[in-house]
């Protein structure tokens, strides 16, 4: 699975969003400040239904890593599409 990762603003270094085909489906950061200072967040947004479904969550989470965001994110983005696909609900 590809994503196109760009900047969310041209300014930030830690804060990305993930396009598939175009598409946004969701964005990795990393929290700057308080007790979670450094972790990595990330959050698949682009599909709308069916995220309550056994298998599929979680969608958004936390990583120690930046490379673990992006593994995490990749994982969750794909139970999610194939779901979609077996239930025939579309990208809202």
């Amino acid at each position: 699975m590809t994503f196109t990762w760009r900047r969310t603003f041209p300014e930030t270094h830690h804060y990305f969003v993930a396009e598939e085909a175009g598409q946004h489906v969701g964005r990795i950061r990393r929290i700057h400040g308080g007790p979670q200072d450094g972790v990595w967040t990330r959050s698949c947004t682009g599909r709308q239904r069916g995220h309550e479904a056994t298998g599929v969550r979680p969608l958004n989470g936390e990583a120690a890593t930046q490379d673990e965001a992006i593994k995490a994110f990749a994982a969750a983005w794909s139970r999610d599409k194939a779901r979609s696909v077996r239930t025939v609900l579309t990208l809202a």
